[in-house]
């Protein structure tokens, strides 16, 4: 029962941050869209009645994509270190993977023949 407790209790946290990192996305892009549009930016090209919102709509699109994207290695270590399960890079791969397994077979007891 403690066991599930923890687990549970690593898991939310775990979601805690990702959402945390959600938010942080869409503020980034909502305070990126609302600068373009106080201060009249545009795109180029774009001549029509809509392009100062077209452009803040841009700007905030590519403020919370860039939030998301760049820092998502960070996060995913961050969140699977809260979780319990830490990643470390593979040598073989140079990508994040779990650690390989101990090898169990030292302190287990020898099964005996009935």
């Amino acid at each position: 029962m403690k066991q599930r407790l923890i687990r549970a209790a690593r898991y939310t946290a775990g979601l805690a941050v990702s959402a945390a990192h959600m938010l942080l996305a869409l503020w980034a892009g909502a305070a990126a869209g609302g600068f373009a549009w106080r201060h009249g930016y545009t795109l180029p090209l774009d001549a029509g009645s809509s392009d100062p919102i077209s452009a803040a709509i841009v700007f905030g699109l590519v403020a919370a994509g860039a939030v998301l994207v760049v820092p998502e290695p960070w996060m995913t270590q961050v969140r699977h270190l809260v979780m319990g399960r830490p990643l470390d890079y593979c040598p073989t791969c140079g990508g994040l993977a779990e650690p390989p397994a101990q090898d169990t077979d030292v302190n287990t007891p020898k099964e005996t023949a009935q």
